[in-house]
C-alpha cells in the first residue's frame, strides 16, 4: 500500500477528534505531527514509508516534550 499525504491528514482530523472527546493536550500535538508529515510528503511525494514513520515519531517526541517543559514552566492551561 502506497501512503498518500491524505492519509496523514485523516490521521490528524482523527486525534484531533480522539483529543476532543480526551482533553488532555497529547493528541493535539500527536495530530499536529501527523499533519506536518502530511504536508512535507505533499511537498517531498517519494519518501519511504519508513521515513515517514521515522519521522511521525521524531515529531511526536519532541511536540510532547516541548509541551510538557512549557506547561511545567508556565503551568496547566485553564479548562
Amino acid at each position: 500500500m502506497h501512503i498518500v499525504f491524505w492519509h496523514w491528514w485523516v490521521l490528524a482530523g482523527l486525534l484531533l477528534f480522539a483529543e476532543l472527546a480526551w482533553p488532555r493536550y497529547v493528541l493535539l500535538w500527536l495530530a499536529f505531527a501527523a499533519a506536518a508529515v502530511g504536508f512535507l510528503l505533499l511537498v517531498f511525494p517519494n519518501t519511504p514509508g519508513r521515513a515517514q514513520g521515522v519521522l511521525f515519531g521524531l515529531l511526536c517526541t519532541v511536540a510532547v516534550i516541548a509541551w510538557r517543559r512549557y506547561r511545567r514552566e508556565h503551568g496547566s492551561p485553564p479548562g
